[in-house]
């Protein structure tokens, strides 16, 4: 049996929407689990030099926790993952590896689980459930408690476009540790508002965003870490469109529009425009 889960990346918090929004891009990672194949994990395109190739990888990792979950003995096979995701860029390249997993053991194995199912699993081992969500849905997502999602069709007339570093990366370990363990009230409420404001905008109200997509919480210490990534940002935002870190960065998420197009970010910077996904998870069967 030869099986092929494709995961979108994601790309979360979409300003005010700290550890609560996700959404989908069609930007897709293809891992395939041969079962008829001798024992074999392999790589190409992005990461494929630096991902581990003796089963310590998180696709690996997602695929033997979901067996050993349903007291299933792990499926064997050649795995096989062709990356278009970047590593650590706040697209979600992880959540999609953790998605993949539990999807490849859930299909290997006939365990039938839904999708609530896969995104507890995955976001247990990956530890990004606004990441996940979006991976296992599609479209924009709301997260709470871990696995209590909500999923909608953003406005089909969003363009979303990815400031993408060539050589700047940001671990997620990193992003968090600098964060405050305690916010004021004003910023709280703050970005309580924008939240909600950006949600309204995203599904109804594009015009909202460049006021709606405005954090209090995280983004200004994130960017502090990456002083280019800051300067790209406020050209964007200076610009007259609406942006935000993408995850815990450093790539950034615009939005363009008929009247604003994101301007040249200089050397070093890829400009990519990506749809949204409106699906989420999908595995092929051969």
């Amino acid at each position: 049996m030869r099986l092929t889960a494709l995961v979108p990346a994601t790309s979360a918090n979409l300003g005010p929407g700290f550890d609560c929004f996700g959404l989908a891009l069609e930007l897709m990672n293809e891992v395939t689990l041969d079962t008829s194949a001798e024992l074999t994990v392999s790589w190409e395109g992005e990461g494929s030099a630096e991902l581990p190739t003796d089963g310590t990888d998180l696709v690996s990792r997602a695929i033997a926790e979901t067996a050993r979950r349903h007291d299933a003995e792990r499926p064997s096979g050649a795995l096989h993952g062709l990356n278009r995701i970047p590593l650590e860029r706040g697209l979600g390249s992880s959540a999609a590896a953790a998605v993949a997993g539990v999807a490849l053991a859930d299909a290997a194995l006939g365990l039938d689980l839904d999708l609530t199912d896969v995104l507890e699993i995955a976001a247990e081992l990956e530890g990004h459930p606004d990441n996940a969500a979006a991976a296992v849905f599609g479209g924009f997502t709301m997260v709470v408690e871990r696995t209590v999602v909500a999923r909608f069709d953003p406005d089909p007339t969003l363009r979303p476009v990815l400031l993408l570093p060539d050589r700047l990366r940001v671990s997620t370990e990193e992003a968090r540790r600098v964060l405050p363990a305690v916010v004021s009230r004003e910023d709280a409420v703050a970005n309580a508002g924008h939240a909600a404001l950006t949600a309204i905008a995203l599904l109804h109200e594009p015009g909202l965003l460049r006021t709606a997509m405005r954090d209090r919480l995280h983004e200004s210490v994130r960017l502090g870490l990456v002083p280019r990534a800051l300067e790209v940002f406020e050209v964007v935002r200076g610009a007259g469109l609406p942006v935000c870190v993408s995850g815990s960065g450093p790539t950034l998420l615009a939005f363009e529009d008929d009247d604003h197009e994101v301007p040249d970010p200089g050397e070093g910077w890829q400009v990519l425009r990506v749809p949204i996904r409106p699906t989420g998870l999908e595995v092929l069967r051969a």
